[in-house]
Formats: C-alpha cells, structure tokens, sequence
C-alpha cells in the first residue's frame, strides 16, 4: 500500500531547503522509529523480529522489484537489503543478508491481492517485508517487517546470567540502491552472491563497503544510544541451590513450525491483514480457515512461557520456580502514542494454568517440543488448554475486535478507536515458588506486576507507557492499513485584495495585488519547543498541481513535480479565533518565480498551496496538501472608445411614434477580461453597464448590465450572442468582431423617456457606458449627449384661400398639453398642382404661406417636421424628425371674414387691382361726364 504524506518529489530547478529536508534528499537511509522487536533474545531460540519505520529517499524503493506469488528478490533488483551480525558479539564480522519479499498487492496483477501476505505468513526463512509506502516530501517512509534467525552465544561468562539478561549489541545495516558490487565481502570463496542465493559473509566491513557509504547506514545505533539494546538470555543457568544464577523468565519466540501457526510457519509477527488470507491446509491439524481483509485468521498469535530455574537438583526448594501465569495484552498506535487496544484488551490479561506444572525444565534446548503441546493460541477456550489467548469481558462475553473462532478484528479495532494500524502483543510473567507462594527474586524480572510494570491503560502518562511496555516481551504483531500520523492539513483560507479576500465557493479571489499576502488555518504542535511549520508554494504552470490534489489518494505520490515553487514558511501560530487552533500567513513577493516563469502578472493567476512540517520527530514529516486557492490578478478596465457610440432617435410619423419605437444606442468595447475556463479554473469577465440621464436629472437610470460570461474569451470571431438585464427587461445584442472586441446594441423603448416640459435641456439625454472588472472596479465612464426629440407635433388651419393659406403649429408636452411648436420648426405645404412650399413657425406657433401663381382651387396639405428633421433620402422618403399628421383642405376663392379689405388680411396684389378698378371707374366716370357736357 502507498500511502502520501505530501506529495511527489520536487523537481531539482524548484526545490528549496525545507526544515529536515536537504535541497536534494540524501540517499543515506535512516531509522525513523522502531515499532516493536524481540528486544530479549534466548541463546537457543535467537530469532531476529522487528518492526519499524525507515526513511528513505523518494522513490528509492519499488514495492514491485519482487512479484508478490513468486515471493522474493532473488537478483538483488530491489534497491533495498539488510545485513546483520548473524553471530553478534562472538563472532562480530559475520553478517547475514536478508531479501525483500513483496505483500504489497498490485491493481495490475492478476494475482489474489492477499498473495504475498499469505506467502509472508508461511515464512520460515529470512526476509523481510513493506507493509506501507508513506510519502513525505521528499522523502518515503518504509514500514519494514524483518523475520531472521541468529546464532547468539551460550557463554559460561557470569556476567551473563544476570536477571533480566546481559546487553548485547547486534549492528542492522539498512542497503539502499544498487545491491550488487555495495557490499564487499573478505572471506576466501564466501563472497555475497545473490544468483547462488549466498546470503552469509564470514568476514564483513561495514566500513569497507564499495560505493555505499552514502546509502548505508546501521539502524540499530539509535537504539544502542538509547539504551535500547538487545539483551540475550542465558538458555541454562549457572549455580546451585542458593547460588542459582539465572537470566530469567522468557516468552518463547517462535520459529520454523514450533509452535504450528496458520500458514504453517511465523505467521505471528508483521501480520500483514490488509487483503485477508484464505483456507490453509495443514498436514498436521487439518483445514484452517483464513479470514476476511482486517482480521487475523484463528491460531496466528500465541503466548508461551518458559522458566529454566526448574524445581530440580539445581532449585530443589523450587525457588521461583513456576511461570505458569502471565499477563498479555494487545496495545496499538495512535498518533504516534501507544494505547490500549480497547475493543480487545483494554486491560491487561491474566492467563492461568500453563502446562506443565510443576516446572522442571533446566534448558530451554528441546523446549520446542512442550511450546508446541502447551502454548495458548488466538482460539477459543477448550478443555485441554484452558489458558488460550480469547479475550472477553468482565462477564466472559467476546470482546468486540475478538470473534468467536479466535480470529482478531483489528478492521473494527482500528475503526472504532480511529487508531494508526499497528498493533503488538506485549505479555508479562507471573512467577512463584513451587509451592504457590510469592516469588522475591528479582520482582521487575519475574513479576513486573508487583513493580506496576504490567499493561497500559487510557490516559496513562507516556514515559510510564514506554516502561511498561519495555518490562515486557513483544511476541506478536499485526498491520492493518498503517499509516503514519502526520500533522493536519493547513488550509487556505485567504488571498489579500482590496475587500475581504476571503475565497470564494469555487476557492479562488479575485485581487489588484500582484504580491498577495496568503494566509490560512493550521493546528500548532503540542510541544511549543518544536513548532509547526507551515510551507506555501506557488503553481510552476509548467508542472500544475494535480487535480486529484483534493483526494489526497495514494496515486499523487505517482504524480511527479507538482509542488511548484516555494515561497516562504511560517511558524503556525496559535489562534484561539482559528477552528483549528492556529493561524498563518506568508506574503508571496512575486520575486521568487525564476525564468522562464513570468510572475504573477494581470490578467493571469495563481495557484497556491501549503503543507505543514512538523519538527518534533526530527525528519520533518510533512502534512497532505492543502486545499488551493487561486489569485485571479485583475487591474483596471479600458475605457469604452465613445468615438464608436451612435444614437439613433425615433420620430412621429403622420403624428404619432409607430408601434414598437425605441432609441437604438450602439458602440463597442474590448474588454481586459473575458471569460474563459479549463477544468476547475476559470475566470470571469468584466461586466459592462449601460446607463443614461435626463440633462435635467441627478440620477443615472440603470439600463442594463451584463451577467458573467457574457463576453467569452474563447468564442469565435462572428459569434452573435444576446444578454437580457432580468431587472430592467432590455436586450443586448452583441457581435464579437475581433478576437478581443465586440459591437453591440442596445434598443430602449421609447416609453423611457419621459418628462419634457417644453424646454430644451429636457430633450438632452447623456447615454453612458462602463465596463466593471472581476473585483467590481469600474473603467472611466464613456458618454455621449444626443437630444431625444420624439414630441407629438400637430397644426390647425385658419385661413385656406387663394390669396393665403395659414395658421398654428402646436408640440404636445406632458401627456395631452400644447404649446406653440419651436420657432423656425417647418412647415410642409402641398398644392393641389403638387408643388411644394415650406415655410417656418413663427412667435407663438403661427405660419402662414402663399400659393403659387395659378393655383386658385384644388386641395392642399400642410403637415409639420419638427426641427431636427434629417431631410429626405434619394427617393424623397421623409428621413427624421416629428411629424404631424397631414392637414387637408381645399383653397376657397373668398377670403375669409377675418381676413376682408383693409383688415390686413388681403395680399397687397389684391388691393392693386381693387385700386386700378377703382381709379378706372373714375376715369370712365369723368370721361362719361365730359361726353354730356359736351352735348349740352
């Protein structure tokens, strides 16, 4: 199983120092921390058990170099091997090697996923095992399981038969890298040979070895410097009577079938319970049934313990002579703490009645034979044995993780009490003369209880744990989806800009600042001594952060350079305001991007993440990613070109405005931003809003504004779309012209506008556009003036003869009111021959014109064009301004009484031809007057 803990390694052009971690992370491997070990090790039954954590270089080690049916690395492919002082301190240059062998199951292979751990459950050779893969940074974290055997000495040495054992040093050294050639062995014709399967060297360096000094280490040093070293039990004891000198009691091992476990072999220790186990056959007890993923099958674990200070010739009073009682109990990780396994042994378990007794047993060589009759094993009571290892209440009900056929659920374990997945029994002795009464010798040896050395419980204090633990024998141990805990995950929480910042549902702000100060949550470390780090990193666009960053799944330790590049780190500060009790924030300079990587720069993005380095472990483990949190950079927007804006106002036509009018105001922009997306990255466009304002008022009358998206980066050149301002109802058309430029239109009703009194300023409209970036800036406005002229106009007719036609022209105001139509307005006067006369309005709306010679019947129109008519087009089609409606009537010969001789109504023409009639009838009259005198 691989397991992340950040993410894959940082490619060398990224990477900078991260606390515990070099710029490029060193090869040498090194003992992160030691699970569980046969720490006490019998002279007879010497086997070599351990679980532990090291720490290796990124994808240094490949689960995959051994293929999990066919079992082991044979070639020495690997990348990994151990070697060890076979013989320890009697014979310190012999050393053995041990070879990987693969539980790991592949989704690729057509194996049974629980192949290998079936085949490591059968294991009776030396290997080793990795149950996990755990990612951090730039390191990976191998959880190792390594069964071998040892040839420890058996010395007469007295300081050896000390209570409690004599220390003995066994030097591990972990290989990584290159198996063949690293190590070099100086025994004649005993070289390492992996293909020959020569897997001892007489006479071993470690210093000697070839090209390896830089991937080798010895993972036991640790444990030496810590007073954690191996102590050998002495497999007889020295003296007699009195002076009876003896190691002590030990919980036998395990090796090769003794005792008979599932799988035939050492199933008990590094259980690997991940994919399950079938049925195993067993020559000797029959079919033994395997178990689901999550649950050890029954008769994997057992217990044993043996007392070589037999109540004999050597201990005739039988002085503490009988270990036939002990105590056992299953503890786990969580978070890094060891714990009682609640759902099974909460509480250490006394087991009683171990056979045979009374002890006799002097040696521990042969004791195979009664550890396989006697031992307890993970199975329910029976007659025969009544000290099996099945845990149940206080009421003998089963406890929770222990089923009814002994298999152990550590699935259920692990769930209920939300624990790591490591899990160890730990057992104590129980000792007493033979005759049952107290046994005084060396309580901390042979009865830790009497010391309180027995079992852990909830909430006990973490250096009474590691005593307690220390005062017993690790026998058994099993995995289930370990995992190392890791700190919390930070998160992001903030981008600066000039509002809030806060990030939005889809994790992204929109900001002006081209060196945005991030910030987020964190939780603290509990030791303020060794703070939590928090670490940001900036997008490389050449290597994106992976999309399924948001799973935090095994598969991003595959994905490769996804860090980007890193900005700064930050002690997680505690924050009482904060959900996960800390806070941080680093400001990103935008000074740390190198070529060819442009910066941050407007109109583009960022993407951020951020892990945390804890520092109490020394290795700096890091957390999973942080959520990302995206910087859209936005500056200011173009002003909208007003030199492109046109109007165009409706008229009346025959004295009212045509069904559907509306004032079409058109122009174009070219936006900075436009919308555009790719997968969960996306940004929005400018809006763009459309206002306009009576000269007379103060207030901007919304029109419309565009929604997201309007404007798309990515449409194509020709595109017609249209938007709709669901507040105001109107309708923009648009056409995108050019890649970056779009014509639109907008056609406002003409029942807009509204509010003429009669005077001019309140025809005069300013129409108005803006365009409004992602963070809700506006562009400068860009405005245009246009008079907007569409007033009802009309005429009547007071006088129609053939000397003159005239009367007044009338413009409505506020609804149905009139007043005298603008002074210079014209007036269209059509003759009854076709001919056409225009004439002016003058003072107080009157008009008057004269009809051409020879007119003198016949019918006539006058109909008024307001004063901003645009003239006729090419076929003599009225092109603009108000018009009235067409006003008829035929020339009368008279004129009308209002207009009689002398009343200044009569054309000047007229009273000429009255004076010549008149001065003629005088003439003929004298004339007339002169004949009748002559007469007389």
């Amino acid at each position: 199983m691989v397991v992340p803990l950040g993410l894959s390694a940082l490619s060398a052009s990224q990477a900078n120092a991260v606390d515990g971690q070099d710029e490029t992370a060193s090869r040498k491997p090194l003992l992160y921390r030691m699970l569980g070990y046969n720490n006490k090790i019998d002279a007879y039954q010497d086997e070599l058990r351990m679980d532990f954590i090291l720490r290796v270089k990124h994808n240094e080690f490949d689960p995959s170099c051994a293929d999990g049916t066919k079992g082991a690395d044979t070639k020495g492919s690997c990348n990994l091997a151990f070697v060890y002082q076979y013989r320890g301190s009697e014979n310190p240059t012999y050393y053995r090697r041990i070879k990987y062998l693969n539980t790991i199951a592949s989704a690729s292979s057509s194996d049974k996923p629980w192949s290998g751990a079936s085949k490591w459950a059968q294991n009776r050779d030396e290997y080793f095992t990795v149950h996990t893969i755990i990612n951090s940074g730039l390191y990976d974290y191998l959880t190792v399981s390594i069964e071998g055997d040892l040839a420890l000495k058996n010395t007469a040495d007295a300081s050896y038969y000390q209570p409690g054992g004599a220390n003995e040093p066994v030097n591990i050294y972990a290989v990584v890298g290159q198996q063949k050639g690293a190590l070099s062995c100086l025994a004649p014709g005993t070289p390492w040979n992996w293909v020959a399967g020569i897997d001892d060297c007489g006479i071993f360096n470690p210093d000697t070895m070839i090209n390896a000094p830089d991937r080798v280490s010895n993972i036991t040093s640790t444990l030496t410097a810590n007073g954690k070293n191996f102590t050998l039990y002495m497999q007889t004891c020295q003296g007699k009577g009195a002076d009876l000198q003896c190691s002590g009691p030990y919980s036998w091992v395990g090796w090769d079938g003794n005792p008979l476990l599932y799988g035939g072999s050492q199933s008990n220790w590094g259980m690997v319970t991940d994919y399950g186990f079938p049925d195993y056959n067993s020559l000797t007890l029959g079919k033994m049934p395997g178990s689901d993923a999550g649950v050890a099958p029954p008769r994997s674990f057992f217990a044993y313990w043996l007392n070589v200070r037999g109540s004999t010739i050597y201990n005739p009073d039988g002085i503490c002579s009988e270990t036939n009682s002990y105590y056992y109990q299953w503890v786990a990780l969580k978070d890094s703490e060891w714990v009682p396994v609640d759902e099974l042994t909460p509480e250490p378990v006394l087991v009683t009645g171990q056979q045979p007794s009374p002890n006799s047993l002097t040696t521990t060589v042969g004791a195979e034979v009664q550890v396989s009759k006697y031992s307890a094993f993970n199975l329910p009571k029976q007659p025969t044995n009544p000290n099996e290892m099945f845990a149940t209440d206080k009421n003998g009900n089963p406890m929770p993780a222990q089923n009814a056929d002994g298999s152990i659920n550590f699935k259920e374990a692990k769930a209920k009490q939300d624990l790591d997945g490591y899990f160890k029994m730990v057992t104590w002795p129980v000792t007493t003369n033979r005759d049952g009464s107290a046994c005084t010798v060396s309580p901390e040896v042979y009865n830790p209880d009497q010391k309180g050395l027995v079992g852990i419980r909830d909430n006990m204090n973490s250096s009474d744990v590691e005593r307690n633990i220390a005062a017993g024998w690790t026998i058994n141990s099993a995995f289930y989806q370990y995992d190392v805990p890791r700190p919390d995950d930070p998160t992001i929480t903030n981008i600066q800009n000039d509002a809030d910042g806060s990030l939005n549902a889809s994790g992204s702000v929109y900001t002006s600042k081209l060196d945005p100060v991030i910030s987020g949550e964190c939780t603290p470390s509990k030791d303020a001594a060794h703070p939590n780090k928090v670490v940001l990193y900036g997008e490389d666009p050449a290597n994106p952060i992976s999309d399924a960053q948001s799973q935090n799944g095994g598969d991003l330790v595959k994905t490769a350079d996804t860090w980007g590049f890193r900005l700064g780190e930050v002690e997680c500060k505690v924050d009482p305001k904060s959900k996960q009790g800390g806070s941080w924030q680093i400001q990103d300079t935008n000074k740390q991007y190198p070529s060819p990587d442009p910066g941050n720069k407007y109109d583009g993005y960022r993407r951020y993440h951020a892990w945390v380095i804890e520092s109490i472990s020394g290795f700096g483990l890091t957390s999973f990613f942080s959520n990302v949190g995206t910087a859209y950079f936005v500056s200011g927007e173009n002003v909208p070109d007003v030199s492109k804006f046109s109007v165009t106002v409706p008229h009346t036509v025959n004295g009212s405005l045509p069904s559907g009018s509306v004032v079409v105001f058109k122009g174009q922009v070219s936006p900075v931003y436009t919308a555009w997306s790719s997968g969960g990255l996306g940004m929005t466009d400018s809006r763009m809003v459309v206002s306009m304002k009576q000269k007379t008022a103060s207030d901007w009358t919304p029109l419309l504004t565009t929604p997201a998206n309007t404007f798309q980066r990515d449409a194509a050149v020709g595109t017609v779309s249209s938007v709709t301002d669901s507040a105001t109802g109107l309708t923009l058309g648009l056409n995108k012209t050019t890649a970056s430029a779009w014509s639109w239109t907008l056609n406002i009703p003409a029942g807009r506008f509204s509010g003429y009194n009669g005077g001019d300023d309140t025809q005069m409209y300013d129409f108005q556009v803006e365009l409004v970036n992602p963070m809700n800036t506006p562009s400068g406005p860009a405005s245009i003036e246009r008079k907007v002229d569409m007033t009802p106009t009309t005429l009547t007719l007071e006088r129609y003869d053939v000397f003159q036609v005239a009367g007044r022209a009338y413009k409505y105001v506020n609804g149905n009111a009139k007043v005298p139509e603008t002074k210079g307005t014209v007036v269209h006067v059509t003759w009854p021959d076709n001919s056409r006369t225009d004439v002016t309005v003058g003072d107080q709306g009157l008009w008057q014109a004269t009809p051409p010679e020879g007119v003198n019947q016949g019918e006539f129109t006058a109909q008024v064009n307001s004063d901003d008519a645009e003239g006729a087009d090419a076929q003599g089609r009225f092109q603009g301004g108000n018009q009235s409606a067409s006003v008829p009537h035929e020339l009368e010969f008279r004129p009308s009484n209002s207009a009689l001789p002398l009343t200044g109504g009569w054309p000047l023409s007229v009273l000429k031809i009255l004076l010549l009639m008149a001065l003629g009838l005088v003439g003929f009259v004298a004339c007339l007057r002169n004949r009748q005198e002559s007469r007389h």
